[in-house]
């Protein structure tokens, strides 16, 4: 198994509030991303903020694969 990272950035108004940023980022957070970290730019007035998101993929095994398909060709399969 491999794991797999998406990362994301999102750049809010200081003068919204942090009320805005704290939904967006309990939103983004029931989806599975992290926050990563945040910044201020542009004098204070906006903060960027990067989000990460691990995704577990599954690596093919060959060997597995091979035996599945001899399984396969040997089995006349179920009959309903």
């Amino acid at each position: 198994m491999t794991n797999k990272y998406e990362h994301k950035y999102m750049v809010f108004n200081t003068s919204d509030g942090p009320k805005i940023i704290n939904e967006t980022l309990n939103t983004y957070g029931s989806e599975g991303w992290i926050l990563s970290t945040m910044i201020t730019v542009g004098g204070g007035q906006h903060i960027v903020a990067w989000m990460t998101k691990e995704t577990k993929m599954e690596t093919p095994d060959p060997k597995k694969s091979k035996d599945d398909k001899v399984t396969k060709l040997w089995t006349a399969g179920e009959k309903e």
